[in-house]
């Protein structure tokens, strides 16, 4: 008996079977098929084989270092058009290989004061002082001290009064070692960059 020549429909069942994406009764069918060693046994042999190229068949090209960053990027605009909060990286702080992280969603926060709080970003083994951001709610104060090291605040939002200037967001101020911050106190509430030695003199009285 001369063997028949596969038809198309056998053909594609052929490559699908080869792909391992026939599956059920269609599997099973088509195995007993291939198991008569008809001219479809061929066939998938050879699909077989074109199979196991496709991996190898193509030189591997590494992506650009920019892609990473611009994915998700089309994420977090494709998440924002929907109303949906974007993606971020997973939240951690890291210091390693000189550099050091700190995440915006980092829950590192500590109550210093009432109505006060600050959030390390980083601390100076060298010359002690640390780096945090700080946050005063409306009407609080913080207790006069004397400043063992020069202290350092970049106020972001709301309104400060502190060594005797108002300051408002973009403003700077600078006290050196040795000088007191008679009043710290804010109305509106604020929130501030600062750098300053943990080991500054608190005073419960400057009479």
């Amino acid at each position: 008996m001369t063997p028949q020549e596969p038809s198309d429909e056998m053909l594609e069942q052929a490559a699908l079977y080869a792909l391992g994406a026939l599956e059920g009764l269609e599997r099973e069918t088509f195995e007993k098929i291939v198991a008569e060693g008809c001219a479809t046994c061929q066939a998938v042999k050879d699909f077989q084989d074109i199979a196991g190229l496709l991996g190898s068949s193509v030189a591997p090209i590494a992506p650009p270092a920019s892609l990473r960053a611009t994915l998700l990027q089309r994420v977090a605009a494709e998440q924002k058009a929907k109303g949906a909060e974007p993606t971020r990286e997973p939240d951690r702080s890291t210091k390693e290989g000189g550099f050091t992280v700190v995440r915006s969603t980092d829950d590192l926060w500590r109550d210093v004061e009432p109505g006060i709080r600050v959030k390390p970003l980083s601390f100076d083994k060298t010359n002690g002082r640390m780096t945090v951001l700080a946050r005063m709610a409306p009407h609080s104060r913080y207790m006069p001290h004397r400043h063992t090291s020069p202290e350092e605040l970049y106020v972001l939002e709301g309104s400060l009064f502190c060594g005797g200037y108002l300051l408002y967001p973009g403003d700077y101020h600078r006290a050196e070692a040795g000088t007191v911050h008679h009043e710290t106190s804010t109305e509106d509430g604020c929130l501030m960059l600062m750098i300053f030695s943990p080991n500054n003199e608190l005073l419960e009285s400057l009479a």
